[in-house]
C-alpha cells in the first residue's frame, strides 16, 4: 500500500520529553509523522537514573542516527562483573559472547540525558517536530476521530487536538489516570541512593571493571563508570533515612569506606530514588496509549527500565506509523499492549526484582549459593550466552515479536 502524507491534524502528542517521549518523536517524525511534545518542567532534565544503554536498545536506535552521539558521549563495557570487595574475587561476564547476535556487544555506560540531547538536536528545526516547555498535561479525552489534551502553563491552560495522544509522562502519569487504568503493584522497602563522583577509582581499586556489583562484609553497593565520573550505588545503613545517608558527611563516609583515601571526594550530584514495582491493566485505551514508566515500573537493578522503556516507543510507533499511513487497523495498538506489556511484567519485572534480591542477598549460607551460580554460568561459554543474551533485552525483543 502506498504511503500517503499525514494532514495537520494528524499530529501525535507526546506527554513528557524524557528518553521515552522523545524517542517516540523521534521514530514517528522519521516516518514523516508529526509529533507535538508537551514537558512539565522548564528544559530537558539532566537526571541520572538511568546510565546503561543495553545492546539491543542501541540496535533498536541504530537507524534513528543517535547511536553515533551517544558512543561519543559514553563509555563501551565490555566486560562487567559481580566482585567480593573484600577478597577481590569476581565472577566476569564477557559480552564478547554476543558478537554476531547483535550490532553492538557490550553494554554502553551513558547518562540518559544524552539521548534526549541529541535526539533535539537531530530534529532541530523539523518542521513535523513542536516541543513546549513548562507545559504539563493534566487530563486528556477522546472520541472515534482523535483526541483532546488540557495543557497547564505559565501562560494559561490550553487545549490541543490530534489522532493519538501517547503517555510518556512517568510514574504519575495524568494520561493514564485520563484513561482510567489502575497501576498495581508494590513499592521496595529500601531506597536506592545515587551518588556520581570525579575520581579515577579505576586507577586505584584493583580489578575494577566499568560495571561493577560489589559485595563486602555486610553490604552492597554498585560501581558505574560514565565518561566523566563514576555512578556508586547504595542503599541506606539500617536505621537510616535516605535524607540522613545523603548528608555530606555520610557519603564521604560510605566513599571512604569503598577506597579509602587522602582528603575528600568531589561529588558532583545526589539523588534518592524510590523503588517500584508496577504495571498498567493495558497500555491501550482507543487513541490513548502508554510507553515507559507511566506504563510499567521495575527496580533499577540491571538497568532495565529505560531501556524497556525504549523498546515499547519502538514498537508503539511502528504500529502508529502503520495505523497513520498505511491505513492498517487500529487494534494493531492491542497487540502493541499485549507484546509490551507482557514483557514488562514476565520478563523485565521478574529479571530486575532477581537483580535486586541477587544484589542484596547477605546471609552467608545465601551468599555462597549465589556465587556458586555465578561462577557456574561464567565458567560456561553456553549459559553465558544464554545469561547475556536476556540481561542484553536481545532475547525480550524476540519474545515480544512472537507475541501476536
Amino acid at each position: 500500500m502506498n504511503r500517503v502524507g499525514p494532514a495537520d491534524d494528524d499530529r501525535v502528542l507526546i506527554a513528557g520529553a524524557g528518553p521515552v517521549g522523545l524517542s517516540c518523536a523521534l521514530f514517528l517524525t522519521r516516518s514523516g509523522i508529526p509529533v507535538s511534545v508537551f514537558e512539565a518542567e522548564s528544559e530537558l532534565p539532566e537526571d541520572m537514573r538511568a546510565s546503561t544503554f543495553h545492546p539491543g536498545t542501541l540496535d533498536v536506535l541504530e537507524d534513528a542516527d543517535v547511536v553515533a552521539d551517544l558512543l561519543a558521549n559514553g563509555l563501551k563495557c565490555r566486560q562487567w562483573q559481580y566482585r567480593n570487595h573484600v577478597t577481590g574475587a569476581c565472577a566476569v561476564f564477557d559480552m564478547e559472547v554476543l558478537r554476531g547476535r547483535t550490532s553492538h556487544p557490550y553494554r554502553l555506560q551513558c547518562e540518559q540525558f544524552r539521548l534526549t540531547r541529541a535526539i533535539c538536536s537531530r530534529l532541530g528545526d523539523n518542521r513535523l517536530f513542536d516541543l513546549e516547555f513548562g507545559a504539563r498535561v493534566i487530563d486528556a479525552t477522546q472520541n472515534e476521530n482523535g483526541v483532546e489534551i488540557e495543557v497547564e502553563r505559565p501562560a494559561g491552560p490550553r487545549t490541543v487536538r490530534g489522532s493519538f495522544v501517547i503517555g510518556a509522562d512517568g510514574a504519575g502519569s495524568r494520561v493514564r489516570k485520563a484513561m482510567g487504568l489502575d497501576f498495581r503493584g508494590e513499592t521496595y522497602p529500601i531506597t536506592s541512593l545515587t551518588v556520581a563522583v570525579r575520581y579515577p577509582f579505576d586507577q586505584h581499586i584493583e580489578g575494577l571493571l566499568s560495571v561493577n556489583y560489589c559485595w563486602t562484609e555486610d553490604s552492597h553497593f554498585s560501581m558505574m563508570q560514565l565518561k566523566d565520573v563514576w555512578r556508586v550505588g547504595f542503599s541506606p545503613k539500617p536505621g537510616q533515612s535516605h535524607e540522613e545517608a545523603l548528608q555530606p558527611e555520610r557519603i564521604q563516609a560510605r566513599l571512604q569506606e569503598i577506597h579509602p583515601k587522602e582528603g575528600p571526594y568531589e561529588i558532583v550530584h545526589t539523588g534518592a530514588y524510590t523503588i517500584h514495582r508496577r504495571i498498567a491493566d493495558s497500555f491501550r485505551t482507543g487513541r490513548m496509549v502508554l510507553a515507559g514508566d507511566a506504563a510499567h515500573l521495575n527496580s533499577p537493578s540491571g538497568g532495565l527500565g529505560m531501556n524497556s522503556g525504549i523498546h515499547d516507543a519502538r514498537s508503539l510507533c511502528d504500529k502508529l506509523a502503520a495505523i497513520i499511513l498505511d491505513g492498517a487497523d487500529e487494534s494493531l495498538l492491542d497487540r502493541y499492549s499485549r507484546q509490551r506489556r507482557s514483557i514488562a511484567l514476565d520478563d523485565v519485572q521478574v529479571r530486575s526484582d532477581r537483580n535486586y534480591r541477587r544484589h542484596r542477598v547477605k546471609g552467608r549460607k545465601e551468599r555462597a549459593e549465589v556465587w556458586d551460580e555465578l561462577q557456574r554460568v561464567t565458567g560456561d561459554r553456553r549459559l553465558m550466552t544464554d545469561f547475556l543474551m536476556e540481561s542484553s533485552m536481545l532475547r525480550s525483543l524476540e519474545k515480544a515479536e512472537r507475541i501476536d
